[in-house]
């Protein structure tokens, strides 16, 4: 792959090259990385961002020493020979990219190594998950999250990556800003506690602070940078960060955003950090949305047969009910019946 880029590989290693990706196709993401580097500066700003490289980089190190530990296909499958021979021109490729040659002037950020291994974390229905990061910051996982970070964290900065949601007492680090990417926006903090709720097919995403500050960028507004204070709720809707920063509903303009001011409680008396002692609390929220939190929290799927059902508004607080005793509960203030079929759960009009 090195020689390829430096345009100095013969025939014959070119073709050894094409049918190693054959016969092992999940190497060709990062040949694709290679391929796209070869347009020089100013293609690779727009086809190949840092973090995309980053990521083939890390991919291809957990790779080779996973196979290193513990046997990987390439080495039950290939000679060794010809296996170390592409360990080393990984090694040289690798080389290449963080001496800058290829990029002249824009060299690749220089602790892309620190993060060998992604560790990711995908948390099933029905369970939460609690870990603790290299910086001794701890994480619980809500229900349905999928979560990532790397083994071992950078010298510049933090970063995670969270679709789902997630409670994060971060350790403080000045020299170190903790961040955390959702696909619609990222949060920067140096030490504080806050509540993440960034499911992918949530209307809203929320972003609740319960104890120093974050700020808050918006990927369709990136001029635009939100501190919460502690006791502060964001809430962005999902759908809106897609399009544009404002939009006409009856004729009126709608912000993207909104800012909540919280009543001063214990972590555990909101609404917004319920699901921390397993509970759902919803106060005149759609049957749509406190179904989402139902699948969750019970591993079922719910289907409407009267799509009329989903914009029923329901309250209430469920904490250690059976899945039919939470239903029964909500039927005292919504007009519907439901059918349990295993993990299927039928909701019709009475």
């Amino acid at each position: 792959m090195a020689k390829s880029i430096g345009k100095n590989a013969s025939e014959e290693e070119l073709k050894e090259l094409e049918d190693f990706l054959k016969q092992f196709p999940e190497y060709k993401r990062m040949q694709n990385v290679t391929t796209s580097l070869k347009g020089g500066v100013k293609q690779r700003e727009s086809l190949v961002k840092e973090r995309e490289l980053n990521t083939g980089l890390e991919e291809l190190w957990y790779r080779i020493k996973k196979s290193d530990e513990t046997g990987s296909p390439v080495q039950r499958n290939i000679t060794s020979s010809f296996y170390w021979k592409w360990v080393s021109a990984a090694a040289v490729l690798i080389a290449i990219l963080t001496s800058g040659l290829i990029y002249g002037r824009h060299s690749l950020s220089a602790d892309f190594f620190t993060k060998t291994i992604l560790r990711h974390i995908v948390v099933p229905y029905g369970e939460t998950k609690e870990l603790t990061l290299p910086d001794g910051t701890k994480v619980k996982l809500n229900a349905g999250s999928r979560f990532t970070y790397p083994e071992t964290f950078s010298k510049a900065n933090r970063e995670v990556d969270l679709k789902g949601e997630g409670f994060f007492e971060v350790t403080k680090n000045p020299q170190k800003p903790f961040l955390v990417h959702t696909s619609s926006l990222t949060i920067k903090v140096l030490g504080t506690i806050f509540n993440l709720k960034a499911y992918p097919d949530d209307k809203n995403i929320e972003t609740t602070l319960l104890r120093g500050k974050v700020q808050v960028e918006l990927k369709a507004l990136p001029e635009k940078n939100i501190i919460l204070l502690p006791n502060e709720k964001l809430t962005v809707t999902n759908d809106l960060l897609d399009q544009q920063s404002t939009y006409t509903h009856k004729g009126s303009v709608k912000p993207a955003y909104h800012i909540k001011k919280l009543p001063v409680n214990s972590v555990y008396m909101i609404k917004e950090t319920a699901w921390l002692s397993n509970r759902i609390v919803f106060t005149n929220e759609n049957f749509e949305e406190v179904a989402k939190q139902i699948e969750r929290k019970y591993n079922v799927q719910l289907i409407f047969e009267d799509p009329v059902l989903k914009n029923e508004q329901l309250s209430g607080v469920l904490e250690k009910e059976s899945l039919e005793n939470a239903l029964s509960i909500m039927k005292m203030t919504a007009p519907f019946n439901f059918k349990i079929e295993g993990r299927v759960v039928r909701i019709a009009h009475k």
